[in-house]
């Protein structure tokens, strides 16, 4: 399956490529998403908010917060893999750690749209004023991308790790508490958009 095809499959038809399959080049599709998902939350969209606001407001490109935020995105990533694997691994499900992977970057498909949704009303507030029916239309757009990033975690516990219902639940709830100190980490180095 090339990557494009992977790519269309995993917005498009995500049965195709979410499954415990050995798809080739899913490993290397889903690499790509999550890097440019944490790239450009991280560097890029800081370095356009930064050009783009200079000549309204004294600030700085922080380059060293900007790394740390970026190496912290891909480290929560492996951990929220590891965990995962972890947790199939407790409950005898035999994947292998590469399945995990290649499956859950697809799932940051919705986290980079959520973070160029943000970005642009960073730097075009004017957009969102709180009320009337822009404010209507961003806020689905924010809710899609949440229900979808969900949509994919379901089709990741139920097709990729096999759980039961009583197995789902035991992970969710670790994965809750887990996630959930990662996403304090990373709003206390500016991570805006969680990156799980």
């Amino acid at each position: 399956m090339n990557i494009l095809n992977i790519l269309y499959q995993s917005i498009f038809a995500p049965l195709g490529v979410v499954n415990r399959e050995n798809v080739k080049g899913r490993l290397q599709v889903s690499v790509v998403i999550v890097l440019l998902t944490t790239l450009f939350g991280s560097i890029i969209a800081p370095v356009i908010y930064f050009y783009t606001i200079r000549n309204k407001y004294e600030i700085n490109l922080d380059i060293g917060n900007m790394f740390l935020r970026l190496s912290l995105s891909i480290i929560t990533w492996l951990a929220a893999c590891t965990l995962l694997w972890l947790m199939a691994k407790i409950f005898s499900k035999g994947i292998e750690f590469g399945q995990i992977v290649s499956t859950w970057g697809l799932s940051y498909i919705p986290n980079f749209l959520c973070i160029v949704l943000y970005e642009l009303l960073l730097i075009k507030p004017e957009i969102y004023s709180g009320n009337g029916f822009s404010a209507f239309i961003l806020s689905s757009f924010f809710i899609m991308f949440l229900v979808w990033k969900a949509i994919y975690y379901f089709m990741i516990m139920k097709l990729v790790i096999h759980t039961t219902l009583g197995e789902f639940f035991v992970i969710t709830a670790v994965l809750a508490i887990v996630f959930s100190v990662f996403m304090v980490i990373g709003f206390r180095v500016g991570i805006q958009v969680p990156m799980l």
